[in-house]
């Protein structure tokens, strides 16, 4: 896919959606992965501003973090300079073999450009018995219902390009010679909108989401005068309208053999 989310723009405001949701459910995992395997070195792919590192700092492992956005890096490194961030393409890391007990990857994987192959150099990275662990937004789930889908042409498309299945993800671990693999789901965001209520929603600043960064201004301003006309049209006729929220969140893991 061609189209790119710009991340250095976004950065600036990235971390107010863990305002709207800290996606508790996911910490949680993250949580009890760490405290049950206690690995000793930690690699973060698509670590983005050092959110979820950081929800690690309590414990004694080494924290490594990769990702593409030299303006995230920078909020990263501004919030915990024990990290050890670098630069890097998902698909090009320069990590040495055998390196990890524990690679992570947190609503990331979509943005690769190849997302099978990051699986395969995965395996590579981990040291025998390590866990790769990626979570995530599935698209293809039939359980979603969000109304930027329903308002803003083509976000819908653009997410089902994006995202791997996670049937998709099972079978490349497995190719790898994974161990263990186990998909569940960690977290469900259930925030819906009423009325006037959703145009103040982090998710609808066009920065706030990359499936709306992905479009054009013109897009964008024809999805948002649709909001707004059938908010005024739920006014006039003395009716309430909501705007539904509702989006899974999934984990899937592996042992390395």
């Amino acid at each position: 896919m061609s189209e790119k989310v710009n991340y250095n723009t976004i950065s600036p405001v990235y971390n107010e959606r863990y305002k709207v949701s800290a996606l508790e459910g996911v910490e949680k995992k993250l949580l009890a992965i760490v405290e049950n395997h206690k690995p000793e070195k930690i690699l973060e792919v698509g670590c983005g501003t050092g959110h979820w590192l950081n929800l690690l700092s309590k414990f004694s492992s080494q924290f490594y973090g990769a990702d593409y956005s030299i303006g995230m890096l920078n909020i990263a490194k501004e919030s915990n300079a024990n990290l050890n961030v670098v630069n890097a393409d998902a698909n090009m890391l320069s990590f040495h073999t055998n390196s990890f007990d524990l690679i992570i990857c947190i609503n990331a994987i979509h943005h690769f450009t190849n997302k099978k192959s990051f699986v395969d150099d995965a395996s590579v990275l981990l040291k025998p018995t390590g866990m790769l662990c990626i979570m995530g937004f599935d698209p293809y789930d039939k359980e979603n219902d969000w109304y930027l889908y329903d308002y803003f042409d083509r976000t819908r498309q653009l997410d089902l390009d994006r995202f791997p299945p996670f049937p998709d993800i099972d079978k490349w671990m497995r190719q790898n010679n994974y161990s263990n693999v186990k998909t569940e789901l960690v977290h469900t965001v259930l925030n819906n909108k009423v009325g006037d209520d959703v145009l103040s929603d982090h998710f609808l600043d066009k920065r706030g989401a990359s499936q709306l960064a992905l479009l054009s201004d013109d897009e964008y301003v024809k999805g948002i005068n649709k909001i707004k006309n059938d908010i005024y049209k739920s006014k006039a006729e003395e009716k309430q309208i909501i705007f539904k929220v509702k989006l899974r969140f999934f984990s899937i893991s592996g042992i390395k053999l």
